[in-house]
């Protein structure tokens, strides 16, 4: 990790010391306000997701204990919940993957 460290240290010395023009700090800005938009409708999606999965969880449970749904549904409502949850996480991770590569990107295009 300390190595890591001091390898970002060392090419924020070297960094030019060109000024960044308004417009070029307009466009930084608007791509992290772009990304903290996406990362929030994501979040919006996996909270979702939870909320779904544990609203099919325990329905599943009333169902089962007081002998209302039978077993088959149980199971399907039970895998119905994974699958939702499976979903937001994933679309969740997709997002987080997406927004980390183009920070990156903007990062490194700095360094050259």
């Amino acid at each position: 990790m300390d190595l890591k460290k001091e390898e970002w240290l060392d090419k924020f010395r070297t960094l030019p010391s060109r000024k960044l023009s308004d417009i070029e700090k307009q466009m930084i800005f608007i791509l992290i306000e772009k990304s903290k938009v996406q990362r929030e409708r994501s979040m919006a999606i996996l909270n979702k997701g939870f909320l779904i999965f544990f609203a099919f969880i325990i329905i599943a449970v009333f169902g089962r204990i007081y002998n209302l749904i039978t077993q088959v549904y149980i199971n399907v409502l039970f895998i119905l919940g994974i699958l939702v949850l499976v979903a937001s996480v994933i679309s969740y991770h997709r997002v987080l993957n997406q927004e980390e590569k183009i920070l990156d990107d903007m990062l490194d295009s700095f360094f050259k």
